[in-house]
């Protein structure tokens, strides 16, 4: 099935660009030609793009670095000037084979920018951390952004400005090096990928931890140095409500795939019930508030997998069938409280007795 792509211009085969370019490495040399400048000019502080590091000032940064390319600079992979853009991509980076990495559904972007925003808020935009725990904390925003992968084209360099003005207000200086920024996109792939599984953040984020532990310096100045005091720091304990149901959707939705094609393998080629449990993640994906109705059907299928005489034998398997079953678990607990409360009243309340017509006198 073709991959919708509302950006991708068909009669020049070439995104849609304000450049009149129609050859994709002629855009891209362009592209790049006119958007690094811009990113140095907010790498190293001449532009100032404040903002609470949601959708709207993550849109803004995109129309800073992208304005001169693109006449949709600055508008997500859901506006795109002939329709949407969801999409999927191979990454290389642990097999030759290559690993699907799959980005969020394109209906939620904004909702989930905002959501990482607000989580950032509560943390204070990462101030009073020591380096270390700075490039820890940015590591794990820097992953949630490019999972949400909110543009056609450009996530990297917008991720890239977002560190850099994140750094700033916690009182560091966030500049990759050459040499550092080559090993950028393996180290943003396997965050992806997740080789460790979603029990193991802390070793899936461990090359990104090392890379922006390389490009953060402490900016000099009183300033700064009271922007780095363990006073200013806010810790969370725990994620939202909101980045919970995030991280959920983002494990059922990786493991999902795999049980799919499993359940092929079972039976031995027919589709059926692979594509059934990929249209219920489907729909659970989208709202959440319907993961009560598929939650059964869904560990069903994962159990199935799990019991298989052959297939328990593979150990990735194994577990993915059981990260499918508990994330649509944790969705069912983590709806939306009035939601969940009507969703419990529905089931429980008595049928309504039609009443009889009154005859008319």
């Amino acid at each position: 099935m073709a991959i919708q792509d509302g950006f991708y211009d068909p009669a020049h085969q070439v995104i849609y660009n304000r450049l009149g370019i129609t050859n994709q490495d002629q855009l891209r040399e362009a592209e790049g030609a006119l958007s690094i400048p811009a990113l140095l000019r907010i790498v190293v502080g001449a532009v100032d793009l404040p903002g609470q590091f949601d959708a709207a000032h993550l849109k803004r940064i995109h129309r800073e670095l992208f304005q001169d390319v693109y006449q949709w600079a600055g508008q997500t992979r859901a506006q795109g000037p002939n329709g949407p853009f969801q999409g999927q991509k191979l990454a290389y980076v642990l097999n030759a084979q290559g690993d699907m990495m799959r980005y969020a559904p394109y209906q939620q972007l904004d909702q989930r920018l905002d959501a990482i925003g607000a989580q950032l808020q509560l943390e204070n935009n990462l101030r009073g951390l020591t380096p270390e725990q700075f490039a820890r904390r940015a590591a794990y925003y820097f992953d949630q952004y490019n999972h949400a992968h909110a543009f056609r084209e450009g996530n990297g360099r917008t991720i890239q400005s977002v560190m850099t003005l994140l750094g700033r207000q916690a009182g560091y200086q966030v500049e990759l090096s050459p040499e550092a920024a080559i090993h950028l996109n393996n180290a943003r792939d396997l965050a992806i990928i997740r080789p460790y599984g979603p029990v193991q953040p802390e070793k899936n984020l461990e090359p990104l931890v090392l890379l922006l532990r390389a490009a953060s310096t402490p900016i000099a100045g009183a300033e700064a140095a009271r922007l780095r005091e363990a006073s200013q720091a806010r810790p969370v304990a725990d994620p939202t409500p909101d980045m919970q149901r995030m991280e959920a959707q983002r494990v059922l939705q990786a493991s999902a795939y795999i049980i799919g094609e499993a359940l092929r393998d079972i039976d031995r080629g027919d589709t059926t019930r692979g594509n059934r449990l990929l249209q219920q993640m489907t729909l659970v994906l989208l709202e959440p508030t319907t993961a009560g109705q598929y939650c059964r059907s869904i560990q069903q299928a994962a159990l199935e997998v799990a019991k298989h005489p052959v297939l328990r034998q593979e150990g990735p398997l194994l577990q993915h069938a059981g990260w499918l079953a508990e994330s649509v678990q944790q969705l069912v607990h983590l709806a939306p409280p009035i939601q969940a409360a009507a969703i419990q009243h529905q089931r429980s309340a008595p049928k309504p007795v039609p009443k009889r017509p009154v005859p008319r006198r």
